[in-house]
């Protein structure tokens, strides 16, 4: 009698030799960037980007995108290189609010990226929004640590702010430390 309820426990034994094995995922580290997967399109940081504008004469303008830092590893997703365009031919018609909501969607992709968060304190410059503008200039600042060129731009944007401002005290000190750069 004892042995029969001991009859349906058997399954409860679980040997290890036949037990399914899980491959755990190596760690990843969150501060290191992603690396790229076979189809990714991989965009190089670019000093300038080449922009024809139509017109009669087919010129073609030149946007600085003040370079991103050599050593970002990530590089701009495409939405957000479309973006940057779209922003620019909305700012070259004078559009600065459509500008504006373009790079911020930009910014909505890659919110660490100093360069466009450069091109919208600039956008908010042209706004006559100075305090917008060097708020933004300043994060710009920080973010580009790596990349001189955009950091001594952004201290230029935070004079030009000032100077809106009737800082002209912070505006000389700002255009000091662009100098300095």
């Amino acid at each position: 009698m004892l042995s029969l309820p001991l009859v349906g426990c058997n399954d409860l034994y679980i040997n290890p030799s036949t037990s399914p094995v899980y491959n755990k995922p190596e760690p990843t580290n969150p501060y290191l960037p992603d690396k790229p997967k076979k189809n990714d399109v991989v965009i190089t940081p670019l000093e300038e980007v080449h922009i024809s504008k139509p017109s009669l004469k087919n010129k073609t303008s030149t946007f600085s995108m003040a370079s991103r830092p050599v050593s970002t590893k990530k590089p701009l997703s495409l939405a957000s290189v479309a973006l940057i365009t779209e922003a620019n031919n909305h700012s070259d018609a004078g559009d600065l609010e459509s500008a504006v909501v373009a790079i911020e969607r930009a910014l909505r992709i890659d919110s660490r990226n100093p360069t466009l968060i450069y091109k919208l304190a600039q956008l908010r410059l042209k706004q006559e929004k100075p305090r917008l503008a060097e708020d933004l200039a300043k994060k710009a600042a920080l973010l580009s640590a790596t990349n001189r060129v955009l950091k001594k731009q952004s201290w230029l944007l935070i004079s030009e702010a000032r100077k809106k401002q009737s800082n002209f005290y912070g505006a000389k000190e700002a255009k000091l430390k662009a100098d300095s750069l």
